[in-house]
């Protein structure tokens, strides 16, 4: 989500990790959090919810629109909600990661989680003890990426400060959690909210099915109206003869 993903570091996804050390430790934590994105001079903040593989990112996009990315890691599945059309797009995390969906506050989180890196001592962040990781991804020769992560134990990636080679010109982009707290979350949260279209890209059909819905369909709220462009109506040609129609005898000569 650009909103919280710089593209120059979106590079990730596409190159394979070095074999160092250690590895960072996999999502296993609850906890809801601000997030605040900082790249090429400009902040993004926005709130991010974590149940181990289940998270949920919001943040508003450059045109003040809400912007709400669910990830379900236990699925394989990311989906970008678009509440005022009413709409839910779900991406295969493959898909996602190729399209700049899943990038986490900063840097894409799952380019690191399970990442081997090289462990350079702890480090207290928001009242929380972390581990410092270096991590070094030699992408060929045209690109290579330097990140300095700090993570818990049960996998909270508190802080990332990560910089490309084609971002020579630029200051480090910097993404850090802030107001942790630990604890249970709103399984819902995790979930598309019911009623809402749901487009499975990249599934056999294109047309939006709905979300499992528990509320009764009177209280659902209408979708917000779209205008559509005119669609001409399709040019009308003679139905054809039946075939078992009597055929005229030819004319005597």
């Amino acid at each position: 989500m650009q909103r919280f993903v710089s593209a120059s570091l979106a590079a990730i996804y596409l190159v394979a990790t070095p074999a160092l050390a250690d590895k960072l430790p996999l999502p296993k934590a609850s906890y809801s959090a601000d997030v605040i994105f900082t790249a090429k001079g400009k902040d993004i903040a926005g709130h991010i919810y974590v149940d181990g593989p289940k998270e949920r990112r919001e943040a508003k996009s450059a045109a003040g629109l809400p912007s709400i990315t669910i990830i379900r890691r236990d699925q394989g599945k990311v989906y970008d909600l678009k509440p005022t059309r009413h709409l839910a797009v779900a991406l295969r995390i493959a898909a996602a990661e190729a399209a700049g969906k899943t990038g986490a506050p900063g840097t894409d989180v799952d380019s690191f989680y399970g990442a081997e890196a090289e462990s350079q001592g702890l480090e207290t962040i928001d009242g929380l003890l972390t581990t410092k990781y270096a991590i070094k991804i030699d992408g060929g020769p045209e690109l290579t990426v330097n990140a300095t992560v700090w993570a818990t134990d049960d996998g909270i990636i508190v802080r990332v400060v990560g910089k490309t080679s084609i971002d020579a010109d630029n200051a480090p982009a910097r993404m850090e959690l802030k107001n942790i707290i630990r604890g249970p979350q709103d399984a819902a949260l995790f979930e598309v909210p019911p009623g809402m279209d749901l487009l499975q890209v990249g599934s056999d059909s294109d047309t939006p099915d709905k979300a499992p819905s528990s509320t009764p369909a009177s209280d659902i709220p209408a979708p917000v109206a779209e205008p559509a462009a005119p669609i001409a109506a399709p040019p009308t040609t003679a139905a054809p003869a039946p075939t078992d129609a009597p055929t005229q005898p030819p004319a005597a000569k």
